[in-house]
């Protein structure tokens, strides 16, 4: 499971989790209205970044492996004394 997908699944279940606690506690229909519709407000926003995430297609990796020259013996700081 990508790291995006399970970000995702963690953020409905912390919200929705604390969204049936708080209002299974709450006495007032208008309370649990509230709260219902701020935890709805906090899942879009939460999981905007995360859509853009899983949205953006990673780039392709480079088929070319570029190795360092090596360098010539006799030239250079490092070579016979």
């Amino acid at each position: 499971m990508s790291e995006g997908v399970l970000a995702a699944v963690l953020i409905v279940a912390i919200v929705v989790g604390a969204a049936c606690f708080t209002v299974r506690h709450l006495k007032k229909t208008a309370g649990r209205i509230a709260v219902v519709l701020g935890a709805l407000a906090v899942l879009v926003g939460a999981l905007v970044p995360v859509v853009k995430i899983l949205v953006e297609s990673p780039t392709p990796a480079s088929g070319q492996v570029v190795a360092p020259a090596v360098p010539q013996e006799g030239t250079g700081s490092g070579g016979a004394r």
